[in-house]
């Protein structure tokens, strides 16, 4: 995969019961972007554009997200809109009583 890019923009919020990632990949579609997540609270978000040479100039990247407290990687779930923004929502982990 690609190197980090710097035109991939990445915001997290921390709201009561989990982490909301919001990031921009313009001219990416949806089946181009895979968002990978771990208990530890790392969320690994990579794309790969079908064409390398598009008249946007979009290149493949992988950016790694190193959130403050553990996450439940089997709910996370994210979302590509048409217009090309990201939405991961990553639920906390929730401790065995």
């Amino acid at each position: 995969m690609g190197p980090p890019a710097d035109w991939v923009k990445i915001n997290v919020r921390r709201t009561k019961d989990c982490y909301e990632v919001y990031a921009l990949v313009p001219g990416l579609l949806r089946e181009e972007v895979h968002v990978q997540s771990d208990p530890a609270g790392r969320l690994i978000v990579t794309g790969e554009p079908e064409q390398l040479d598009n008249p946007w100039g979009v290149t493949p990247f992988k950016k790694v997200i190193s959130l403050p407290s553990r996450i439940d990687p089997h709910q996370t779930s994210a979302v590509v809109t048409l217009h090309g923004q990201l939405f991961v929502r990553a639920p906390f982990e929730q401790s065995k009583s």
